[in-house]
């Protein structure tokens, strides 16, 4: 593993993917108190965009990420598999919020930030409500004080970006396809749920997709 640190410290560290959940979540930390952004590269397919959304987003309230370069652990796990999967790491909030709480052991962080949304605790394991509750009751036994934090957590997409939109973020720079293309393929179902939930928010999406392929 690898770290490239700016040096800053904050008092609320916020996991960065650059999709449309953390950087609404980063315009309200950043309204609200100092933080500092962490980006995990895990090995996923996306890793160099989505870095790359992060820094655009970061740049707009002044801020430098940390990044954390964990793509040697991602490709380990992709050894001997037929397909290469988008995202290598199973259980990947496990293994990043762990990474996130020892950086807070560093000092003068007192809150973790995870951008989960309401859809999302239903979608896999290490997002769901109980996981959360029983990872921030053992985030206590090693750093009491330490909180664990889903701001957005009652909200569903479309409700994240109607809050990104009156927050003022450039949803433009943001980052949500499974794939390495240089732009949105449209297809994948992060691309097509990003699609929905701008239609169902009233917002403009104004990504431009690779291809569009017709709703049902």
């Amino acid at each position: 593993m690898s770290i490239s640190s700016p040096g800053q410290t904050a008092g609320s560290l916020l996991l960065l993917s650059g999709g449309i959940e953390s950087a609404t979540l980063l315009a309200r930390e950043a309204a609200e108190r100092p933080v500092t952004p962490l980006v995990v590269d895990y090995g996923q397919r996306a890793a160099r965009q989505e870095a790359r959304a992060a820094d655009r987003l970061c740049a707009h309230h002044g801020l430098k990420p940390v990044h954390l370069d964990l793509s040697a652990a991602g490709e380990g796990f992709r050894d001997g598999l037929e397909k290469r999967p988008h995202v290598p790491l199973p259980h990947r909030n496990l293994v990043i919020l762990a990474l996130a709480v020892s950086y807070a052991g560093r000092g003068g962080i007192t809150r973790v930030a995870l951008a989960l949304n309401r859809e999302d605790t239903d979608a896999y394991p290490s997002a769901s409500r109980p996981f959360l509750e029983n990872f921030a009751a053992l985030v206590d036994t090693l750093q009491p004080g330490l909180e664990v934090a889903t701001p957005l957590i009652d909200l569903d997409k479309a409700g994240v970006i109607r809050l990104g939109h009156a927050l003022g973020v450039t949803f433009a720079d943001t980052w949500s396809c499974l794939l390495g293309h240089e732009r949105h393929c449209g297809a994948c179902p992060q691309c097509r749920h990003r699609r929905a939930a701008f239609r169902t928010a009233g917002v403009e999406d104004p990504t431009p997709y690779r291809h569009t392929p017709r709703e049902t």
